[in-house]
């Protein structure tokens, strides 16, 4: 007999490490060498003994579980979907994330970028092959003085090679949000807080922009002329009356900070505060694949080239986008 079919599971996995800070560490050191530098014996491998002698302190201190730092890392499995949500990065919680669920659940996990998700995702809409040709594309003169050079974006060779299909998402979205401000099904976004715009061909630089409005920022819009991708931004994400407040770093496809739109109604109990919070991140999910779904069916179209004049025009002539408030400010 068949028992129930498992759907989602919110479960925690406990992280432990063991490491000493490295003030204590050079204070170890430095205590280590004052006592080298006083003795009789002092010469010139008088560092050298006194680096092993801190690292035997630091690492019998490790043995006995003074610098033991333990913390929980919630996952949230939706296996009807074929994905887990974890709130963390770093490849000590996604390896513990995917041996737990191998030993545990016996399903194997991969830690998703944003090539790999869009591969897995233009499968899924019938555009493996041409998800296959994408290339990176320059939309403005960048580093290579033409728009026709092709940016290699070295971030790519960290991770998968179709990565910078996520910062082209952020750009896109980003774009469509100023051309038309006009809320659709598949939502919209704002950029809020901060953005990083990099140089895909690894010439010029990076540039952070911190304000509450960075698209209204003058040297936001001169990287972006000059060629820089945004690789993360602070978004504001609306979709059927709800709005999510969160940073993404978008080749990586890695979200922090999400803060989540308050309940229409204060819950009666612990469980179901739990359970409307669990409720809304899986919409959160869903919005923002679906978003990204939408650009996928944009950009691997056989259309893809009238959006792209569109989007490169916009870029070449991008201007800092002036409020009401800022111009009285003038």
């Amino acid at each position: 007999m068949r028992g129930p079919r498992l759907l989602r599971v919110l479960a925690a996995i406990r992280v432990d490490s063991d490491r000493v800070p490295s003030d204590v560490r050079r204070a170890y050191l430095l205590s280590a060498m004052a006592e080298e530098l006083a003795s009789a014996d002092a010469d010139r491998q008088s560092r050298r003994r006194a680096r092993d002698t801190a690292q035997r302190r630091c690492d019998a201190e490790v043995a006995e579980g003074r610098w033991r730092r333990r913390r929980m890392v919630p996952v949230l499995a939706d296996f009807a979907a074929k994905a887990a949500l974890v709130p963390s990065r770093g490849d000590a919680v996604t390896t513990a994330v995917r041996t737990l669920l191998e030993e545990t659940l016996a399903c194997s996990a991969t830690a998703l970028t944003a090539g790999s998700l869009a591969v897995r995702l233009a499968d899924g809409l019938g555009l493996a092959k041409a998800a296959e040709q994408a290339d990176p594309e320059a939309f403005s003169g960048g580093a290579e003085g033409d728009e026709g050079g092709r940016p290699q974006p070295p971030w790519c060779d960290e991770g998968h090679p179709m990565d910078f299909l996520g910062n082209a998402f952020l750009l896109w979205a980003w774009w469509r949000a100023e051309r038309d401000a006009r809320e659709d099904e598949h939502g919209s976004v704002l950029l809020r807080k901060a953005i990083e715009l990099a140089c895909p061909w690894d010439s010029t630089g990076t540039v952070v922009v911190r304000s509450d409005d960075p698209a209204a920022r003058m040297e936001v819009r001169t990287a972006l002329r000059s060629g820089k991708w945004p690789r993360r931004a602070g978004l504001i994400l609306a979709r059927g009356g709800d709005a999510w407040e969160f940073t993404l770093h978008a080749d990586r496809w890695e979200v922090s900070g999400l803060r989540l739109p308050s309940p229409e109604s204060a819950p009666a109990t612990r469980r179901e505060a739990v359970e409307q919070r669990i409720a809304s991140i899986r919409e959160f999910d869903a919005a923002l694949l679906d978003l990204f779904g939408q650009f996928l069916r944009e950009r691997l179209a056989q259309g893809w080239s009238g959006a792209r004049a569109g989007l490169a025009r916009w870029v070449r002539e991008s201007q800092p986008r002036i409020t009401r408030e800022a111009a009285l400010a003038d």
